[in-house]
């Protein structure tokens, strides 16, 4: 018992030392950065599961777009060959009808030797054997054209079933990055007091460890996606997609003058000139809070959103950066970023 009061004794005072040397100010910054870090991981993670589902679901509804349009292509060109192999025999049937079709008879008696019979006894059977050839060239085609077409059919079908799972895995992930907003927000603020930042009056987010400020205020998931192939190979992807629930706040990343524009490809956006000589690029935004002029690291300049050719997929921000006038992996930065 003895034994027992006095091993209480002494974990409380080694609580109580903890306590007061997480209290003093010259360590209380480094434990609370470390451990507000850790809780922000924690977050993240939590989201992860989501993000590679959504991830996958996106890749498969990519790749069947892909076998749909090689689809569409090969029944074009074979439409093409089949009109071909019909406008001639189309021509050799018009041609027959105006000579009143071909009489052996003809071949023989309109002969004026042996030898004019053999050229054109061998001419009309060549004809004969052409036609012969133009049919059966019809006959295989529209057997391709017509199994090509069932192909489509499967081929959408399939696309259809992964779009759903889209769907699904979108809805997933965005209900997962909503749960999470209040708790990240809370999390990166206190984060940021830890750092000593102190924000100034219209900024809502604080630089990260590489003195640029995460573009997404709120809770989002990221992985790296550069290079990866677009539409099977016809473009490549040259930023970084960040997830975030839709009307997010999309903040500067550093100091600079911003210009607002629209494209069918990156929906509305904004491209950040930043005072460090790099240019910025946001797309898919649902809005603009600002549209032009100077803008201060941190700042909120638009909403994550899905325009352009974000329609119907999750909601996110894609994010692009060009430094000494090439296009950079972002990944790197925005993990630092953080």
């Amino acid at each position: 018992m003895a034994g027992s009061i006095s091993q209480r004794i002494v974990s409380s005072a080694l609580a109580g030392v903890l306590a007061l040397a997480l209290w003093m100010p010259t360590t209380a910054g480094a434990v609370d950065v470390a451990k507000l870090r850790a809780d922000l991981d924690d977050l993240q993670r939590q989201t992860k599961a989501a993000g590679r589902a959504y991830d996958r679901a996106y890749w498969r509804v990519d790749e069947a777009d892909v076998r749909i349009e090689k689809t569409d292509q090969k029944i074009a060109a074979t439409e093409e060959e089949l009109a071909d192999a019909q406008a001639v025999l189309g021509e050799r049937a018009a041609g027959m009808y105006r000579t009143g079709g071909l009489n052996y008879l003809d071949v023989v008696l309109g002969s004026a030797s042996f030898g004019q019979f053999m050229t054109r006894l061998d001419y009309a059977q060549r004809i004969g054997n052409a036609d012969a050839v133009a049919i059966r060239r019809i006959e295989t085609l529209t057997a391709q054209l017509r199994t090509q077409r069932a192909d489509l059919a499967i081929e959408r079908e399939k696309r259809a079933s992964e779009l759903k799972t889209l769907t699904k895995q979108r809805d997933r992930l965005q209900k997962r990055l909503r749960a999470l907003r209040a708790r990240f927000n809370t999390a990166k603020a206190a984060l940021d007091r830890a750092r000593g930042h102190r924000l100034s009056r219209g900024v809502i987010s604080a630089p990260g460890p590489n003195g640029m400020v995460f573009p997404v205020k709120g809770s989002y998931y990221f992985s790296d996606t550069w290079g990866a192939s677009r539409g099977g190979g016809r473009r490549r992807h040259k930023g970084t997609d960040i997830m975030s629930p839709r009307g997010t706040p999309v903040v500067a990343v550093t100091s600079g003058s911003v210009s607002a524009r629209s494209s069918t490809l990156g929906g509305k956006s904004i491209y950040l000139h930043g005072s460090n000589g790099w240019t910025f690029y946001y797309a898919h935004l649902n809005g603009y809070a600002v549209r032009s002029g100077h803008v201060s690291a941190g700042q909120v300049i638009g909403y994550v959103g899905s325009t352009g050719n974000a329609s119907g997929g999750s909601p996110h921000l894609h994010f692009e950066i060009q430094a000494s006038g090439r296009s950079v992996n972002p990944y790197p930065y925005l993990i630092r970023m953080q």
